[in-house]
């Protein structure tokens, strides 16, 4: 399945799907249903129509399987570190995805007195 995805090219990018890291997934079920997964980098990505159809098709044109559904889907989000690790290094992308950021700690108890004194200010006239 993955070999046969993967010769699907993107035409606006000339690399296929699985470089790309546009398959989330692939899941066969019994009597050679085969599910699709694309992720694409817009929700309005020009060429999603001809991607979905061509994914189709080759993945329909595999032995043993009886029925291809493809569907595109917004998430998980793509993101660059999906790509193949071939297509991050011109970009200078780090093999892994960096962790995301952490969350600001909660206000302290100063800030709350702050803020607290900010919202009464607002209602008092000059």
């Amino acid at each position: 399945m993955w070999q046969a995805l993967g010769q699907v090219q993107e035409p606006l990018l000339g690399q296929g799907l699985v470089d790309l890291g546009l398959v989330g997934g692939v899941q066969v079920a019994t009597g050679g249903r085969v599910q699709v997964q694309l992720l694409l980098p817009s929700p309005h990505w020009p060429e999603a129509a001809a991607l979905a159809s061509a994914a189709q098709a080759a993945v329909a044109a595999l032995p043993g399987v009886a029925a291809a559904d493809v569907q595109v889907a917004t998430a998980p989000p793509w993101t660059p570190y999906r790509l193949a690790p071939s297509l991050k290094l011109p970009l200078g992308l780090p093999a892994d995805e960096p962790p995301p950021p952490a969350a600001p700690p909660p206000p302290g108890r100063m800030q709350r007195l702050l803020s607290r004194a900010r919202r009464q200010d607002f209602g008092r006239r000059p």
